[in-house]
Formats: structure tokens, C-alpha cells, sequence
């Protein structure tokens, strides 16, 4: 049985610039088929790689076949353009449906870069990999071609859907931001900036973004609260920064009771803006909940009260950081906080213990 597997060469364009370009179908199997993909992707875009990785992958076939007795086969699998794990999902079912054409022992894998080699585990998970060939393209040195081939990326990047949102979408909205900060907000612009800045690198880096889209689809009621509370906390955050702002000579906790006691609109704190932001994500989680028929926990509602009680204990707060508070107001809140904790605790036993005692 040995000596009826094939090697295969394969082609990997994990952003399908091939069936974007040809409007062709993958996986692309046998040397003639690869071969007249190769031509017609070279001359409806000569400039792009992703020919040159076909014609490698022609070229390694008929080498390798001359040594194994035309026991080789050649193919090219795509993924998506948006690439990620839907593209890896339709990379490996590619490759499944080649495995369930031909006995494959071994994998010569082309590609004309590191994205595409991020397959590699995929490929391994089904059968080994021989060898791996890296297409790199030879340019000219010259200063002049250099300078082509920089304004060429550059105009990709502008020009790319994929590539455009980041290198003009958030650098334009931090120019608006900074127009913005630089005339209501002079001192606090660039610790702001660099604040967002920040948060963007932390949202992408946990991929939070993919997050929000997952509870965009599953839980729209919690996904539109959460935006809605974000909005809210950055209004907080800019109000009260503007109002201590124009209250110079401050102490450190002055500048923290100024900030929570900012009026907004002349009509609420932004104590009051801190807890609805927290409130809300917490009401629209409750809502997504009975609206969908799932369980609602008694703790989710013990912890949207305390929530609601949390707001005058930083009003509190706030006024003794300011020395215009009374101790025995804080004092009772606090309290008041500690018995909704505590009722929301016995409550919660309370309930498990009569469930329990009706399964049983």
C-alpha cells in the first residue's frame, strides 16, 4: 500500500487572492489545472506572489516527479480573504476533500510568506509535512525600482478594504479627536489620546472586538447596553477631567471628589453617569435573559441594587474628599449596601435549597 501514496506539493493563498481575481473554485488539483490557473492569475495580476508560489509548486512537481515515479500530485487550496478561522476551517476542508481523493503520504508545502505557512498545524493535523518551500520574488536594488515598490505598498495599503480601516480609519479618528481635546481640553490631550490609543491596542489585542461581534449575534440587548455604557463613561471621563480642569491649586483627593461630583448638563454627577454605565450592561444582561427564556440569577439582580445604592455612597465619598461631607451619611449607605448583600446571599441559598428539595 506504500508505494501507491502520492506526495503532494501543495499551494497555500490563505486569503484567496486566487478565487477573488479568477472567480475560480479550490482546491485546484493536477499539474494542467494548477498550470493554466498559475498563467491566467499572472497576466490579470502580474505584480502579486501568489503566481509565482503556483509556477514554484509546477516546477517542484516535475522535479519530484522524475524521482518518484510520477507518485506525486500537485494542488492549491485557498481560505477566505478576511482569513482567520473561517478561513482555516475552508483550508482544511479543502484539504480533506484532496485526502479523500488520493492516498497522500507526505506534504511538500509552497508558500510565498509567513501568513500562509500559519497553516502549517492545520496540514500536520491530517498528515506530515516533508519539506517547506518559501517563494521570495527577486527585486531589483536599484533606488529608483525601490522607491516603485514602497509607493506600490503604500498604495495598497490605501486602496486594500482590508488594510485601509486601520491605516487611515483610526488615524483619522484620532486627528479629530485631538482637534477636539486641543480646544476643550488643552492640558488632558495627549494623555487622553494616548489613553485611547491604548485602549485600541487592548481591545484588539484581546480581541475584544471579536467579543462584542459574538454578543452582537447572541445577546444584541447586552451588546447595545454595553455600548451604550462605554458612551457614557466617556462622557463621565471628559466632563469631569474639563470641570477639575478649570479648579486649579488642588489637592490629590480633591482633584478624585471634584471629578466625582462634576455636574453634567447641570442636572447629574458624574457619580450618577458611573453607575447607570454600570447599571445598564447589568439590566441588559437581566433582559437578554427572560427574553431569550434563561434563567435569571437572584445575584444578578442583588448586584444591580447594590449598584444603584453604590451611587450615593461615592457622592459621599466625594463630599468628605472635598471637606463637605458627614461621616454618619456614608456610614449608612455602607450599610445599606451590606444588607442587600447579605438579603441577596440568603435569598440565593434559600432558593437553591427549595430546588434541590423539589428534584429530589
Amino acid at each position: 500500500m506504500e508505494n501507491t501514496k502520492f506526495l503532494l506539493v501543495l499551494c497555500v493563498d490563505r486569503d484567496n487572492d486566487i478565487g477573488t481575481y479568477l472567480n475560480i473554485e479550490t482546491p485546484i488539483i493536477g499539474e494542467e489545472n494548477v498550470l493554466n490557473a498559475a498563467i491566467k492569475y499572472a497576466t490579470i495580476n502580474p505584480e502579486d506572489s501568489d503566481a509565482n508560489a503556483m509556477f514554484a509548486a509546477i516546477q517542484t512537481y516535475r522535479e519530484l516527479k522524475k524521482i518518484k515515479n510520477d507518485k506525486v500530485e500537485v494542488a492549491v487550496i485557498a481560505g477566505l480573504p478576511e482569513e482567520g478561522i473561517k478561513g482555516d476551517i475552508k483550508l482544511l476542508k479543502e484539504f480533506d476533500s484532496i485526502l479523500s481523493q488520493k492516498p497522500i503520504e507526505g506534504v511538500v508545502l509552497i508558500s510565498d510568506g509567513p501568513t500562509d505557512e500559519q497553516v502549517i498545524p492545520l496540514i500536520q493535523s491530517r498528515t506530515p509535512i516533508v519539506s517547506v518551500r518559501r517563494v521570495i520574488v527577486q527585486q531589483s536594488r536599484g533606488i529608483e525600482e525601490s522607491f516603485v515598490l514602497v509607493l506600490r505598498y503604500m498604495r495598497r495599503l490605501v486602496e486594500d478594504e482590508r488594510y485601509r480601516k486601520y491605516t487611515l480609519g483610526i488615524p483619522g479618528i484620532f486627528i479629530m479627536l485631538y482637534v477636539f481635546l486641543s480646544n476643550s481640553m488643552p492640558n488632558y490631550a495627549w494623555p487622553l489620546l494616548i489613553f485611547l490609543f491604548g485602549a485600541t491596542l487592548f481591545f484588539k489585542g484581546f480581541s475584544l472586538d471579536e467579543t462584542f461581534k459574538k454578543m452582537y449575534t447572541t445577546q444584541p440587548t447586552m451588546f447595545t447596553s454595553t455600548i451604550i455604557s462605554i458612551l457614557l463613561l466617556f462622557l463621565a471621563f471628559v466632563g469631569g477631567l474639563t470641570y477639575v480642569n478649570s479648579l486649579p491649586g488642588l489637592k490629590l483627593e480633591e482633584v478624585l471628589g471634584y471629578f466625582l461630583l462634576a455636574s453634567i448638563g447641570g442636572q447629574i454627577f458624574v457619580a450618577d453617569l458611573i453607575t447607570i454605565a454600570v447599571a445598564i450592561p447589568l439590566t441588559g444582561k437581566i433582559l437578554d435573559s427572560l427574553m431569550h427564556g434563561r434563567e435569571t440569577k437572584i445575584s444578578d439582580y442583588g448586584l444591580l441594587a447594590f449598584v444603584v445604592i453604590s451611587r450615593q455612597i461615592l457622592v459621599e465619598v466625594s463630599k468628605i474628599m472635598i471637606g463637605k461631607g458627614n461621616i454618619i451619611n456614608l456610614l449608612y449607605w455602607i450599610l445599606g449596601g451590606i444588607v442587600v448583600m447579605v438579603l441577596e446571599t440568603v435569598l440565593s441559598i434559600f432558593i437553591k435549597k427549595k430546588t434541590s428539595e423539589a428534584e429530589t
